[in-house]
This record gives structure tokens, sequence and C-alpha cells, in this order.
């Protein structure tokens, strides 16, 4: 006799204490399973460990960073323009801000559901679609929050100072809380500060951010058709921007000495 696997559970029914059967045996589920290709994400990590290097397509694709920061930094991109050396190396300090970040992001294991990835898919005219990916750092199913953790120097002093949040910052958590509401239940957006002393947490308020989403983009995209450069938005952040020289001489951008230039030439 063939043997069969078989799952068995019981319930009892308390009104007359009678135990009711219900056996499922694999057969049950021949016509329902069928095998299917390897996933796509799984491939893809498998070949990133051996070596194969997948080319990153930039074309109608934004990061959220992208989208939150220097617009026309995000244009160079999209034109496909080749990122410049910065003059100078990283200092020790610099370095170290970036590892330091890198330690401290271990806190997203704090939770079950943290580095979630979303394709989000933006309409745009002429039946044209871009895509904005995000990853998100952390979500709390049990309040239905979102987290996104961010390390910055001298915690305190910020705060004191109102340096802090920042509009980038703000932006970012609403856009995530646009792109996984269809998705995911979605009540708190929070901020969350973290230096080597001290943690800071905010509540933003939540928006709808899909109007602001496609206006951004569409911008990019049509200043890709008509080869306008968008007028710059410079941050100390500019500093460490590897289109600085485009940018100083595109005008309406940076105003101090560009801090790289195009490889294998030098600012003038």
């Amino acid at each position: 006799m063939e043997n069969k696997k078989i799952t068995e559970f019981v319930h009892v029914d308390e009104s007359n204490e009678e135990k009711i059967s219900t056996k499922i045996t694999i057969q049950s589920f021949e016509n329902e399973i069928q095998e299917i290709d390897v996933p796509k994400g799984i491939v893809t990590f498998l070949g990133s460990k051996n070596g194969k290097k997948i080319p990153y397509l930039t074309k109608n694709r934004y990061s959220v960073s992208d989208l939150v920061h220097c617009q026309r930094k995000s244009l160079y991109k999209q034109l496909g323009l080749k990122q410049e050396q910065l003059v100078q190396d990283l200092s020790i300090e610099q370095m170290w801000s970036t590892v330091r970040g890198n330690f401290l992001h271990q806190m997203t294991n704090a939770y079950d559901w943290n580095e979630l990835e979303m394709q989000y898919k933006v309409n745009l005219k002429d039946g044209k679609q871009a895509t904005l990916h995000g990853r998100l750092d952390m979500y709390d199913w049990k309040t239905k929050t979102i987290m996104d953790l961010k390390s910055v120097p001298n915690l305190r002093h910020q705060v004191k100072h109102g340096f802090i949040p920042k509009l980038q910052h703000i932006l970012q958590v609403q856009c995530y809380g646009t792109m996984f509401e269809s998705y995911i239940p979605i009540e708190n957006l929070n901020l969350i500060y973290v230096d080597n002393n001290d943690i800071v947490t905010y509540k933003i308020q939540k928006r709808d951010m899909a109007d602001w989403i496609k206006t951004r983009i569409q911008e990019i995209e049509d200043a890709c058709v008509s080869k306008q450069i968008i007028t710059g938005e410079p941050t100390g952040l500019c500093q460490f921007c590897k289109y600085q020289t485009k940018c100083y001489a595109d005008e309406n951008g940076i105003t101090h000495t560009p801090l790289s230039v195009p490889k294998g030439g030098r600012y003038n």
C-alpha cells in the first residue's frame, strides 16, 4: 500500500464534545501545485555573489533620494552625464561618518519588517511611465508606523539650533507613506535621528505625495527633452556632489569654486 503523508486537524465541538477530524493528503493538491522559475530576485542575488554585474538603468528610473534632494543632479543622471572626481580625498572624519552610519543602521533589525523595497509606478504625460524606487527602513505592523532612520553628527546641537528635522527627510518619509499605503496599513510616520550618544524621534504629518512626486519627475523628464537645465538647489551637500564643474558652468547652481572636476581634466 502506498504511504501517504497526512496532516490531521482535530476540532472539538463544545456543544456535544464530539471530535470532528479532517484529514488532508498531499494528493489533494496534485492539480493545484506547479513548478515555476526561480524568483528573479534570488537569481540576481546569486549572480552578484558570483561576480556578475547587472547594469543599473537610470532612464525613467528615480530613487526617493533623487526627488527630495537637488533636482538638477537628478537631471544630470537622466542625461547620462559622467560623474566627476572629487578634488580632495575624503577626510578621516568624513569616512568615519559614512562607516558610523552603516553601523548605526543595524538598528533596523529592531523590527522584523525592515529594509522593505518598493517599485512605485508614476504615469506621466504622453503615455510615458517612470519608476520610483524606495527602501523603507522599518515598519511596525502593531502600530502601523513607518520609521526612517537618519545618522547625523552632533545630534543634540542640531536639535537645539533647529537644524533638524530636515525638509528633505520629511519629504522622504512622506513619499514612503504614499508609495507603500496600497500594500500595508499606515497611520504614522516617524523620523528617527541617531548619533553615537543619543536618539531623537519626530512624528511627521502624513500627506498624499502622489501629485508632488508626479510633478517633480515630470519637470525632470521635460528638461531632458528641452535640454533646458533646471535651476540648482544648493545645500551643504553640494561639496560632495560629483557634478560640481558642470553645475557651476550651467549657472544658477553652486557659486563656490567646484570641488570636483571631470575625470582626466581640471577645472580652470
